[in-house]
């Protein structure tokens, strides 16, 4: 399973939201991946499969619901939810 550094799932989440060309808002993606991961983790996913290329589609859904949040009304999509129960029945392909 293909590891991403935090440069590069945050290259790939501000390519998935169509946000390249500027560092500006850096910052607060950066804060909102680490939400998103975070929360993969706590829900089951292995933090492996959580920090994986596998989970770039579901941490950029998760950042953009985070993003577009109304006042008291942080709520986490569908989609989102169900491609985490997916992603924790995931494993680690080890070579022994």
């Amino acid at each position: 399973m293909a590891q991403l550094t935090a440069a590069e799932r945050l290259a790939k989440v501000k390519t998935a939201l169509g946000m390249n060309g500027s560092n500006y808002q850096d910052d607060t993606l950066t804060l909102y991946i680490g939400e998103v991961v975070e929360f993969m983790v706590d829900a089951g996913v292995l933090r492996e499969v959580a920090e994986s290329a596998a989970a770039v589609g579901c941490i950029a859904v998760g950042v953009n619901d985070l993003w577009n949040y109304s006042s008291g009304g942080v709520r986490f999509s569908n989609y989102f939810r169900s491609r985490v129960v997916q992603l924790s029945l995931k494993r680690v392909e080890t070579n022994v």
